[in-house]
């Protein structure tokens, strides 16, 4: 931390230059001296590394002496453009005359460059101690289970959300000037520094310093995790885990922020796959065109975590999940054309590999409402009779219990009696036959990919109870439902 010491009698202008300089330099403290009494004392006290003497509040030999003793860099102020002004400041050792009025911009570089000399000569004096420190510490000691303890180091985290931009971040943090000299580890996804922990530097303010100073010379967002666990027996491996699965909370959390984590991070369990219910319910959800019904399971399934998170590849499986029941949606109102084909692959992509939970959810919520309107778009268009809109209604509503003749005749606006005549005119079976086979076919269909159970099955295909499904899958299978599972899942090894 570099220490700055303004004397000036003009509390105005001390407090304007002590604003300037600490809300636009970091890793400095500012103490202002109104009198030349008090700049003597904080000279002897504080111990600056730089003095901004404005010089009409005096002199004497009691602040040269003070100097001299303690060989701040000087910087000198004054509203005389003459040769005495100068030769005074020259005869205390002034690094910088500034002439009033000067730009603010011209004090600040002045500052800096005072600053980036402190850390070359810092830097060239712990050139032996770096390197006695990085032999304590090697790359291989992060990945071996049998490293040693990792208790004599703090562990940071820098990630970037994009990883090409970790050469930049990297060489910015081997200038920059933290109160510690860390020991950088540049990884494929993060850079992982070491500092040696010091229990009185506020690690949260220095890191927040940080992102501040990068976001000034960067755009590109990152986000800082301080692993700040206290057990003593931790390897130098088993901290690294630790601040790796740290880091992953970015994904409901994003980046530009700082995260402090004082405990090992602990997943909240999840079950990665949607419950029978669950698929009953984004069936309705997608044949009604419930977008509102939609936007609201995933808000309160996705982005409504506070203080524990899932694990984001159980999320993930989640997410895929639901996109299985989109799919099948697709096929079913015949909506597997190539647009709709590659917006759907690139959307799977996204929920397997986006950094961030809510642009998945967003995109998601956008591929959902635009499959709804092309359904909706497609059963105007398509120019059906009426048994193939009857069959095709049959198809999206199959799972409800209640479904009968009369809703499908009020769907297409006939009579019940004229409609089941049309019925088994065209197909050559009843309404009721028609409406067992697809249901049939989707239970063949979940007794080969799920390991649901049969009941479960029987209450997702549309059946009140489970014995009268077995029933019927025997009598038009000559199988029962366990029969069948047992001899499709030999054949299948």
């Amino acid at each position: 931390m570099i220490k700055i010491l303004i004397a000036n009698h003009d509390e105005f202008e001390a407090k304007g230059i002590q604003w300037l300089i600490e809300s636009s330099i970091s890793n400095v403290t500012v103490k202002v001296a109104s009198n030349l009494a008090n700049a003597i004392t904080d000279l002897e006290n504080e111990q600056p590394d730089i003095f901004i003497y404005e010089m009409n509040i005096g002199t004497d030999e009691s602040l040269v002496k003070a100097i001299k003793i303690n060989e701040p860099v000087i910087i000198s102020l004054t509203m005389e453009a003459t040769y005495g002004a100068a030769k005074k400041a020259i005869d205390i050792g002034t690094k910088f005359l500034l002439i009033k009025p000067f730009s603010p911009q011209e004090l600040l570089n002045n500052i800096n460059l005072i600053i980036r000399d402190f850390d070359r000569k810092r830097k060239q004096t712990e050139k032996i101690s770096i390197h006695t420190l990085t032999q304590e510490v090697v790359y291989e000691q992060l990945f071996l289970a049998e490293s040693k303890q990792a208790k004599p180091f703090l562990f940071v985290a820098f990630q970037p959300e994009k990883s090409s931009i970790l050469p930049i971040l990297n060489s910015f943090l081997k200038d920059y000037l933290f109160p510690v000299s860390p020991l950088i580890f540049p990884l494929s996804d993060m850079t992982i520094c070491l500092f040696k922990d010091q229990s009185h530097v506020n690690w949260n303010e220095i890191c927040k310093r940080f992102m501040y100073d990068w976001e000034h010379h960067e755009q590109e967002p990152i986000c800082i995790i301080i692993n700040q666990e206290k057990q003593p027996e931790l390897t130098i491996h088993e901290k690294y885990i630790h601040t790796k699965k740290m880091t992953e909370v970015t994904f409901f959390v994003g980046y530009r922020q700082v995260l402090q984590f004082n405990n090992k991070l602990r997943w909240k369990f999840i079950d990665p796959f949607l419950t029978p219910s669950e698929q009953r319910q984004w069936i309705s959800f997608l044949n009604e065109g419930n977008k509102e019904g939609i936007s609201q399971f995933l808000s309160s399934e996705f982005l409504q975590f506070t203080d524990s998170y899932p694990d984001p590849g159980l999320l993930r499986i989640r997410l895929t999940s639901i996109l299985a029941q989109i799919r099948r949606h697709m096929k079913s109102a015949n909506l597997d054309q190539s647009i709709y084909e590659q917006e759907y692959l690139e959307l799977f992509d996204t929920i397997l590999y986006e950094p961030l939970i809510y642009r998945i959810i967003q995109k998601l919520l956008i591929f959902t409402s635009r499959i709804i309107d092309a359904v909706k778009d497609t059963s105007k268009n398509q120019h059906l009779d009426i048994i193939d809109k009857c069959l095709h209604y049959m198809e999206l509503n199959y799972w409800k219990q209640d479904l009968d003749l009369s809703e499908l005749s009020s769907y297409v606006g006939r009579n019940s009696t004229y409609l089941s005549h049309l019925f088994v005119e065209k197909t050559k079976k009843t309404f009721r036959e028609s409406l067992t086979d697809l249901r049939i076919k989707e239970a063949k269909r979940l007794l080969i990919e799920s390991d649901m159970t049969i009941k479960e099955i029987a209450a997702l295909i549309g059946f009140q109870n489970q014995h009268y499904f077995s029933r019927v899958f025997k009598n038009s299978v000559g199988k029962t439902a366990k029969q069948f599972r047992t001899i499709e899942s030999i054949g299948n090894r």
